[in-house]
């Protein structure tokens, strides 16, 4: 007859705290030696390094370029959270002493330096406008060549990192193979980035993933004059893709609750990462009414 081992029970929570942190720690060396993060930020810095005044396609697309250039750090953070939370889907014995709440807990804290790395990249964004003086946003009368991004735009780059780590939880908790989590985040990425325009309208910006200002907001035909509209508006005048004369809304207000739709979002995905229970149910409940209330006030901001 062969013996059996009673599961050993973690009751103490001190024994609960260092056990999560001895599991991040070897979560988090593995992130780390993942090659695909190095490789995503030099491509996001370097993307970054390309957008100058200089080249524009048009008035404002220096602006606009800078609002996505974190995408390739922001795919390579999904697939490093995709492959930690994968691991979850490996056979582990019933009588495991570790919760899978817990090993859930380290993979999250574990992604926090990605995270961390998007904040650094923001602030990156932040210096390399102001190195270039500014940049260039509307047409005349009103031009400016020192538009600059305003703090909950930065912060969006944040936000999107948060979201990054929530999807690739998502997938690689819930797919069958790792495999089929690398071109559901490259389609999402690239496509959300490369043709964020899709999602530039005022009915559609507030449900996008990543918000890029200013939104045209329709205020004349082409006979309009432009210099009966307010002195304060950006504008862009008629042209290729413009009947008529619109007004360039930036509203810092829009973006910090665009923050607040993505960070909604990303509570949504998580909660389909972690073991059913208090947490689960907390954070789709939870997630779901933050985005839910986030869009409503961004719909009402625009004009």
């Amino acid at each position: 007859m062969s013996a059996t081992t009673a599961p050993v029970a973690v009751r103490s929570r001190r024994s609960s705290y260092a056990v999560l942190r001895a599991l991040t720690t070897a979560e988090l060396r593995r992130s780390l030696r993942t090659p695909v993060l190095p490789a995503g930020a030099a491509a996001a810095v370097w993307y970054l390094w390309t957008i100058t005044p200089a080249t524009e396609a048009w008035s404002g697309s220096a602006y606009n370029e800078m609002a996505i250039a974190s995408a390739p750090l922001l795919a390579v953070i999904s697939w490093a959270a995709a492959r930690s939370f994968h691991r979850e889907r490996t056979a582990v014995a019933v009588a495991a002493p570790v919760r899978e709440g817990i090993r859930a807990a380290a993979r999250l804290l574990a992604a926090l330096p990605l995270v961390a790395s998007t904040v650094g990249f923001a602030a990156l964004v932040a210096w390399r406008q102001r190195e270039l003086g500014g940049l260039t946003l509307g047409a005349e009368p009103g031009r400016t060549s020192e538009a600059l991004h305003s703090l909950p735009e930065l912060a969006q780059h944040v936000a999107l990192g948060v979201l990054a780590v929530a999807l690739g939880a998502a997938l690689g908790r819930r797919l069958p193979r790792l495999v089929l989590a690398l071109p559901a985040l490259l389609v999402l990425w690239f496509t959300v980035s490369g043709l964020y325009w899709l999602f530039g309208s005022r009915q559609v910006t507030p449900f996008s993933v990543v918000q890029v200002q200013p939104i045209a907001v329709p205020v004349g035909d082409a006979t309009a004059d432009p210099m009966s509209f307010p002195a304060t508006w950006l504008l862009e005048g008629p042209g290729d893709f413009r009947d008529g004369w619109a007004r360039l809304f930036v509203s810092t207000e829009l973006a910090w609750w665009h923050c607040g739709w993505l960070m909604g979002l990303s509570a949504v995905l998580l909660a389909v990462a972690v073991p059913a229970g208090t947490a689960r149910r907390v954070l789709l409940l939870g997630g779901a009414a933050l985005a839910v209330a986030a869009a409503v006030v961004q719909v009402q901001v625009i004009p």
